[in-house]
């Protein structure tokens, strides 16, 4: 869904735009109606040539846009490494959040890895942006973490405009674990919305969880104050008390008592925070870090007792 905005947007501020779908009778459909089913009154520009042929879809592109479910990203990444022909100095941002579980290498990182032909030359792009938001022109401001220069600048100037404002930011493992992890803290806002807590109690994990966001992204390398930006904090307010958010929403039905197979299957897209609570909970014991919220949300998302995340806030 994300994807599709992203292409629409792109189309409108003059690029040409090639958007691939994995599913051949999705790419048909898309194709020819121009029409998401999960975002009502939208409509995709003509000019956006829609196939499930990856190795065409890329070819020759100087901008490569990733927005794909995590666990798909490194097959994805290595089938264009095996398959396309990649534009001589061609770019890649990343709009996809996640934590490889066995590397623990972010999305951006992977796609450095498999793709070392971009090495140096890869972006990613993340802040509150929930698609059908963005897709109905409500204001949305995002953050493009890399490097930075010329190059920066240039794919700053190409993302900003309309209703989206884009703001370069030289950390892109903080804007990418920030993104990732936000997923982990809005199931845990969720549960409170199950187990019937107020906002004086999602207060208090909001602001426990973006602590232990930061200390994570500073023990990975990334700076600590970028969790307070569009990224990290931004995000996490978003995504742990919007309607819109399938984190949250997952969250309050395992508070509410739901199994966690169960309430995901009851979700129509895909969960992030869950196998983000994962990740999220490997990483911290391979960094050393303390963090008896995401522990305790981790938890939950295998079926331990949601109370246990007011626990880890401190309450009996």
């Amino acid at each position: 869904m994300w994807g599709v905005v992203l292409a629409q947007h792109l189309a409108g501020r003059g690029a040409r735009v090639r958007l691939w779908e994995y599913v051949p009778e999705v790419a048909a459909a898309l194709g020819r109606t121009r029409r998401h089913q999960l975002i009502p009154g939208f409509s995709l520009d003509a000019s956006i040539q829609v196939n499930s042929d990856l190795a065409a879809s890329a070819a020759e592109a100087d901008i490569l846009l990733f927005v794909l479910p995590s666990s798909a990203m490194t097959a994805t990444a290595r089938a264009l490494r095996e398959k396309a022909r990649l534009a001589p100095g061609a770019v890649a941002v990343n709009a996809s959040k996640g934590v490889e579980p066995r590397t623990f290498a972010t999305m951006g990182d992977i796609v450095a890895r498999e793709l070392p032909v971009l090495r140096g030359r890869v972006w990613t792009l993340s802040g509150p942006s929930f698609a059908r938001e963005v897709a109905r022109g409500v204001p949305t401001g995002l953050m493009l973490g890399g490097p930075m220069g010329a190059q920066s600048r240039r794919l700053a100037e190409l993302l900003h405009g309309g209703t989206i404002a884009v703001t370069p930011w030289p950390d892109r493992v903080g804007v990418e674990l920030g993104g990732s992890l936000k997923n982990v803290i809005a199931v845990g806002a969720g549960i409170l919305d199950g187990l019937g807590a107020g906002a004086n109690t999602k207060a208090a994990l909001l602001v426990r969880g973006l602590a232990e966001m930061s200390q994570l992204i500073r023990a990975s390398g990334g700076r600590a104050d970028t969790v307070y930006g569009l990224a990290g904090l931004g995000d996490l307010i978003a995504t742990g008390t919007s309607g819109e958010s399938r984190n949250r929403a997952y969250g309050e039905k395992l508070g509410q008592g739901v199994a966690p197979a169960r309430a995901q299957a009851d979700i129509p897209t895909v969960v992030e925070g869950v196998e983000a609570a994962a990740s999220a909970a490997a990483l911290c014991r391979k960094r050393k870090v303390e963090a008896p919220l995401i522990e305790a949300i981790y938890g939950a998302t295998r079926g331990a007792p949601t109370r246990r995340v007011l626990e880890a806030l401190g309450f009996r």
